[in-house]
């Protein structure tokens, strides 16, 4: 699965979110994503992805880095 569609699949299961509506362009905030839906989703893709972010990735501001966060954890084909 690709980081996107893992991205989108946290999403829907931690929010109201239309998965459809996640674009790597869309800013987190403007998804109505705050600091805590953040901290669930993260928490949500490390234990569905069986990884661990760590607390040095950052906060994402878009889904992109988001999904650059992700890649970087992932194996190359993802």
């Amino acid at each position: 699965m690709q980081a996107l569609e893992i991205i989108r699949t946290g999403i829907a299961e931690n929010t109201d979110i239309d998965p459809a509506s996640v674009t790597p362009e869309r800013r987190l905030d403007e998804l109505g994503i705050d600091s805590f839906t953040l901290l669930e989703l993260i928490f949500s893709l490390e234990e569905r992805m069986n990884i661990e972010l760590g607390n040095d990735v950052g906060t994402p501001e878009t889904v992109q880095d988001l999904i650059d966060i992700l890649r970087g954890h992932l194996p190359d084909d993802a």
